[in-house]
């Protein structure tokens, strides 16, 4: 897609999002991803919510103002800001000691320009003294005086040139000093705060991460410190650089004309109360649009981490407008941003240029009084000049320092936080795990989640749990089974009551011993993007001693997970990929378990550990786990019931209550609601006689099993000979990070790209194209302000004659007043030339900026699946580079770009004036201008460099914190802060290493910018007095160009300033661009984008070979043929990594077969509109995917424009109606990121309901009702079955009893179907089903 059909659509959405939404405060329960706002219930449909974008209806307008009035009330109370003494909080001594030898640089820096004057005043006595020898040589004829006049002047401008070359080679010295010093302090405590930051994240309890996004939290890290680093850094040198020059300034006028200075002193008070306002008003604008864009990193993040579920549902669209309803409060507080910082600056300028205008007129009347001489008021003027100047020059960078207020506020709220249950408290009773019996009590315990207090969970649960003994919890979703776990935990304490281990309440246990007795495997295993050794191994964090290889071999025998492990080019180094994305959900599951056991817990708890398991491997697995749970205490959840009979004890659990408590056989006898649970899982395994089953030949019939061999295993091999090894973490402290090689190989492949490629600033401006007439604006009012300075000089020139006409007052009088008007004429001019050029490019920029972040987010939603299973684009790092890469841009296109403009006229009209008035000196001078372009060449390519480095080096730091915060609970289960703290760290460093390393090199540069105009001057007072000396040209000539040069050079200097922003900018811009250009390889180049009807979706493979795109060599799919006949329904069976989850991938098109061909009514669906496939289709994945939103809008999701009765139907179907409507908030309660403040039946009803609103022709059920208890499963199953009717179904599952009714039985191994049929068919043919059923027989039914 062309940059011209993006921006289209991009503005279509920005378009099409209404005015009203923008105009008032959001009601974040409807259009965003932040936390669960518990003060506040929505109101609204749930139609409402996908009509959102099309029109709110006043009920919500009334909520949204009732909002909006909420949050100004607090907005009052509370400061966006942190105060300026606190900004510089993490600095140690060596930075406190750096930032005061850079003070001292910047002062002696700032004050070596008023100085300057000193120095230029002598220069204007020596050619004063000259030109009266011009006189009277004229007058006299004298040769010979004339001639020592001429030796004088040769001596005296020597001296004072020499002065001109010290002072220039101390002011280089100074600069380098003041930026290196400056630069690294700041890059120190960055480094420092992202640390403390990182740190305290990792400490907060999880009910904190309930409240918070990860994308916020990345979002944070990698936007908010960038923003803190630039205005602690070289920004602070600046201003005190440029306030000593205002200092030095005064302090020389005060001695040179103290009555004039006094005069001019009055005006600091409008100066400081219009600094003060606009630093507030900038500060808390943006602290407003970091929090919104940190809100829009959060949807990136939710987005892009289940980019799969986005594509199948068709939610780009919605998603997008999402996220620009996000960038739009961000663009409300950029405007206001924009509008307070162009009248802040120009008023301040204003304020300034009205003091000239005093200073001159009372000057004038100073001298009228022979109270001064012209010499004097003119050096005290010079000095306050170039002082004043200073602010201006200054201004830009306190916006700097008052975003750097705005994200400290963010940083440091959480860096201050303390932990309600902190895991790195030395606290507590410590015991080593061999000296623990495993006792387990609960006493009277209730609870309820924090985000959701009036749903109590547990009430008053009492259970006793002996040591040794393994205790199963059985019952509906949502009866509190997923809580005691956590609770045991302690990711959260009971409201009431109390748990004892051991006898020992849990909250006196030092929590990191308490939960290094705790081995736990979650319903949903988690693994971090590194090898399956160090996934494996950080199950057991040791400080004195690294885990083994022989210790994880012995673990993954036990789990099952050795023989495929082995099977792996890289075996036990193999790299799982985000979230373990490059294994089977099996074989994730078994590397789980690995890492439970490894640690040798005394107690183990299993959450559905084996949910994920084939029937094959769930038997040994169960077998292994039922060895592991010899001689320790073991809690196990199950909704397959297969997996507990053998428990010691099996709890019936309802609604946070016991309901049953005894052995398997005792409570099948009982026939009550275990064995109502047991029944609901049972197969038929005979045809029926006289209403029983005959099963008793089963135990006779496996001598008869033909080649069925009970360990086959389908095996995923890797050839990952080209992967980089990027985020390659640590094992122990002992470990090393990444391999740093090859992380620079990477970094600088990219930057020598980069280097060698066009900076895209043309296309960068043709998307600015909509915002002409804001350009047009800010255009013409930066070139006002450009003839400013040269406009300066002619007066100047002018007042140095008119100071000079003492013997005629009343003309001097005249003139001077007329100049004092011209002044305050300027001054008017100035407030607005410097209102529209801040105003308009701002406000330009920060347009800009929305739409380039939605243009990149809305061209990554629309890559294949394939591009984000690449380790260079995990979630983490994308979301960091949206987020950075547009503001570098942003830095750019801003008001910077007002102040090149502004530069560029000061440099071309004062240049212009000076070769006006004498085209020999100012050639000289213009000749010698490459040296500085040389000096800022090299600046900027240093920089350029150095920032393409450091920028990639940081990205990968964001990945490593998406993973941490996004799977907190298995970091704080396994205690892992410490060492993810540890891996964070020395990622850090090296952009830390690089980012000092570039600031040595690219400081030289700046000096040399800053000690240049020395030079010049230097040169032009030299080869001027050799002009003037020849009487080619007259003093008050050579003056005038010296001043239109002076002007001039002092905008030069400024130039070095823009280096550093302008190369960052094109790194960002090339960044971007190259997300913009990618084209998605979803559709081959001879698609027709067919759109077939009618529609049945009857499917068809054949001969089908696919191997991910990340994995070439290894084949998933080996000729896989089947036939999915219209509205019948298709099951397939098979162990892990068999391929059925792939069938489904390429069925859904996220991937394109190798070779061979997929049908859907006859039509290849390369050849389908992809959009118009997906409608058709609907997916209940494996693991439920769920948004942060509310419980309506998650089933809404599936169907854009759903109607609240449409909701409530599809709930009914999944059996999950009566579960919302019994909540406070019923369809309007926030599910939390990733679905937490729900159980995992109850994330899976509500992705049930979500594909059920669709009405799909195909429906696809990969494990879909995996996650719940046998009561829902029936119910859910029937309502599964009843949804089929009149649709094609093709599920996947484990579990047979869910299949067994199935119109056709595929039994899938190593990428090929082996066996096909209807149930009681494949039974009777006692092959591999044959088997796979035996294997989950809970009971035995007798004639």
């Amino acid at each position: 897609m062309s940059s011209k059909e993006q921006e289209n659509d991009t503005e279509k959405i920005i378009n099409t999002t209404p005015t009203t939404l923008y105009e008032e405060e959001i009601d974040f329960s409807i259009v965003d991803a932040l936390p669960p706002q518990h003060t506040s219930k929505p109101e609204q449909d749930n139609d409402e919510v996908e009509d959102q974008y099309d029109k709110v209806d006043e009920k919500s307008s009334s909520k949204i103002k009732k909002s909006k009035k909420k949050k100004d009330k607090k907005s009052s109370t509370e400061s966006n800001t942190i105060p300026m003494s606190q900004l510089f909080r993490f600095a140690t001594p060596l930075d406190k000691f750096y930032m005061i030898v850079g003070a001292i640089a910047a002062i002696a820096n700032g004050v070596s320009v008023p100085f300057m004057t000193i120095i230029f005043s002598g220069f204007i006595d020596i050619f004063g003294r000259f030109s009266l020898a011009i006189s009277t040589h004229n007058s006299t004829g004298d040769e010979e005086k004339f001639d020592e006049a001429k030796r004088a002047l040769d001596t005296n401008i020597r001296t004072y040139v020499i002065y001109f070359v010290i002072l220039g080679a101390a002011m280089f010295l100074a600069s380098y000093i003041q930026m290196t010093l400056w630069t690294i302090a700041g890059e120190n405590q960055a480094k420092r705060v992202r640390k403390l930051y990182y740190s305290s994240i990792l400490k907060q309890e999880i009910a904190y991460f309930d409240n918070m996004s990860t994308g916020d939290i990345t979002t944070r890290i990698s936007s908010d410190t960038n923003l803190y680093q630039e205005g602690i850094s070289d920004k602070i040198g600046l201003i005190i650089q440029n306030f000593a020059t205002l200092l030095g300034g005064f302090i020389i006028a005060f001695i040179k004309a103290w009555k004039l200075s006094l005069v001019l002193c009055s005006i600091f008070p409008l100066l400081m109360i219009a600094g003060a306002f606009m630093s507030k008003a900038v500060g808390g604008g943006s602290a407003e649009g970091q929090d919104a864009y940190a809100a829009a990193g959060g949807i990136v993040e939710q987005v892009l981490s289940n980019i799969r579920t986005v594509l199948a549902f068709g939610g780009q669209s919605r998603e997008l407008a999402r996220y620009a309803t996000q960038l739009e409060l961000a663009y409300k507080a950029g405007r206001k941003k924009a509008i307070v910082s162009g009248a802040g600056i120009g008023f301040m300028m204003m304020v300034l240029f009205f003091s000239y205008a005093l200073a001159f007129w009372y000057g004038s009347r100073l001298i009228l009084n022979n109270e001064i001489s012209g010499g004097d008021i003119l050096n005290a003027l010079f000095a306050v000049i170039i002082g004043a100047f200073s602010i201006g020059n200054a201004s830009p960078y306190f916006a700097d320092v008052a975003k750097a207020l705005g994200s400290a506020k963010n940083l440091f709220t959480a860096i201050d936080r303390k932990s309600l249950i902190d895991a790195t408290s030395t606290t507590g009773k410590i015991l080593p795990s061999s000296g623990l019996e495993g006792h387990i009590e609960f006493k009277n315990v209730s609870f309820n989640y924090p985000t959701r207090p009036d749903v109590q969970v547990l009430k008053n649960f009492t259970l006793k749990i002996e040591p040794n003994k393994t205790v199963a919890l059985v019952g509906s979703s949502g009866s509190g089974k997923s809580t005691i776990v956590g609770l045991l935990e302690r990711f959260y304490d009971p409201i009431e009551g109390e748990i004892l281990i051991d006898g020992v309440p849990i909250k006196e246990w030092n929590l990191k011993t308490l939960r290094g007795f705790i081995g736990l495997v979650g319903q949903e295993p988690v693994l971090f993007q590194d090898s399956i050794k160090q996934n494996i191994a950080w199950g057991k964090i040791s400080e004195d001693k690294e885990v083994s290889l022989e210790e994880i071999i012995e673990v993954c025998k036990k789990s099952n997970a050795y023989d495929f492990i082995n099977e792996l080019p890289k075996k036990y180094d193999t790299l799982v990929g985000e979230k373990g994305a490059l294994l089977s959900g099996g074989q994730k599951q078994r590397i789980a378990i690995a890492r439970a056991l490894i640690k040798n817990p005394p107690i183990l708890l299993l959450d559905e550990a084996t949910s994920a398991l084939d029937t094959e491997s769930e038997r040994l697995v169960q077998d292994a786990l039922d060895n592991a749970s010899s001689n320790r205490t073991t809690i196990v959840i199950a909704h397959r019931l297969s997996t507990i009979k053998n428990a010691d004890k099996i709890v019936v659990m309802h609604k946070g209550e016991i309901k049953e408590v005894g052995k398997h056989d005792e409570l099948i006898a009982k026939k009550g609601v275990y064995y109502d649970l047991v029944q609901a899982q049972e197969l038929n395994t005979h045809k029926e006689k006289d209403g029983k089953y005959d099963d008793e030949e089963k135990e006779d019939d496996d001598s008869s099993k033909d080649n069925v061999t009970n360990n086959e295993e389908v095996v995923i091999t890797f050839d990952e000979d080209n992967k980089s090894t990027q985020l390659r973490k640590i094992i122990t402290k002992d470990s090393t990070t990444k391999s740093i090689k090859s992380l620079e190989e990477e970094i600088k492949e990219k930057e020598e790209k980069y280097k060698h490629t066009k900076a895209p600033f043309s296309r960068l401006f043709k998307l600015n194209k909509p915002e002409l007439l804001l350009i047009i604006l800010g255009t013409i009012a930066s070139a006002v302000n450009g003839t400013i300075f040269p406009l300066f000089a002619l007066l100047f020139a002018a007042i140095l004659d008119t100071f000079s006409k003492i013997d005629r007052p009343d003309e001097l009088r005249s003139e001077a007043n007329f100049l004092s008007g011209m002044f305050a004429l300027i001054a008017v001019g100035v407030f607005v030339a410097e209102f529209f050029k801040n105003t308009s490019f701002m406000l330009s920029s920060e347009r800009l900026t929305r739409r380039i972040r939605l243009m990149t987010f809305g061209q990554l939603i629309k890559q294949e699946v394939a591009f984000f299973d690449s380790e260079d684009n995990g979630t983490g790092i994308l979301t960091a580079k949206l987020a950075v890469d547009a503001t570098k841009i942003e830095g750019l296109t801003g008001s910077l770009m007002g102040n090149i403009i502004q530069t560029a006229v000061t440099i071309s009209l004062g240049v212009g004036l000076a070769f006006a008035y004498g085209w020999k000196l100012t050639l000289v001078v213009v000749a010698t201008a490459p040296t500085v372009g040389i000096a800022n060449y090299f600046k900027i390519r240093s920089l350029s460099g150095y920032g393409s480095k450091t920028r990639k080096a940081y990205e990968g730091t964001g990945q490593i914190v998406h993973q941490s915060v996004s799977n907190i609970r298995t970091i704080q289960s396994l205690s892992l802060e410490t060492t993810f703290f540890e891996v964070y760290n020395k990622l850090i460093s090296e952009p830390h290493k690089m980012a000092i390393k570039g600031t040595l090199v690219s400081s030289v540069g700046f000096g040399l910018s800053q000690a240049m105009m020395y030079f010049f001057y230097s040169l032009t007072f030299w080869y001027g007095s050799q002009l003037v000396k020849s009487q080619e040209y007259s003093v008050i000539r050579m003056f005038n160009v010296l001043f239109a040069i002076a002007f001039s050079a002092t905008s030069l200097g400024q130039i070095s300033t823009f280096a550093p922003n302008i190369s960052k900018a094109k790194i960002a811009a090339l960044s971007i661009f190259e997300i913009l250009d990618r084209k998605p390889n979803t559709s081959p180049p001879n698609s027709i984008n067919d759109r077939p009807t009618p529609v049945t979706g009857a499917s068809k493979f054949t001969d089908v070979h696919f191997s991910y795109p990340t994995r070439p060599t290894t084949q998933i799919l080996r000729g896989l043929s089947i036939d999915a006949l219209a509205n019948k329904t298709t099951a397939l069976v098979g162990s892990s990594g068999s391929g059925k989850s792939t069938v489904i991938s390429l069925l859904l098109r996220y991937y394109n077969a190798n070779s061979g061909s997929v049908y859907m009514e006859d039509v290849d669906i390369q050849q389908w509109d992809l959009d118009y496939l997906r409608e058709n289709t609907s997916l209940v994945g494996q693991e439920p995917i769920l948004f942060d939103l509310t419980i309506g809008e998650n089933i809404a999701y599936g169907k854009e424009g759903a109607t609240q009765d449409e909701i409530e139907t599809a709930a009914k179907q999944a059996n999950i109606h009566n579960f919302i409507d019994a909540l406070p908030d019923k369809y309007n309660t926030r599910v939390g990121e990733k679905g937490t403040q729900l159980s995992g039946g109850q994330k899976q009803r509500i992705a049930i309901a979500r594909a059920l609103i669709r009405k799909p022709k195909l429906l696809l059920l990969d494990e879909a009702t995996s996650a719940l208890d046998s009561e829902s499963e029936k119910v859910v199953q029937n309502a599964l079955d009843k949804a089929a009717k009149g649709r094609t179904t093709l599920t996947i599952a484990h579990r047979l009893s869910t299949i067994q009714n199935s119109d056709l039985i595929l039994v899938c191994k190593k990428g090929k179907i082996v066996e096909y049929g209807k149930h009681l068919e494949l039974i009777s043919k006692k092959g591999l089903y044959f088997d796979l059923v035996n294997k989950q027989t809970l009971m035995k039914k007798k004639d």
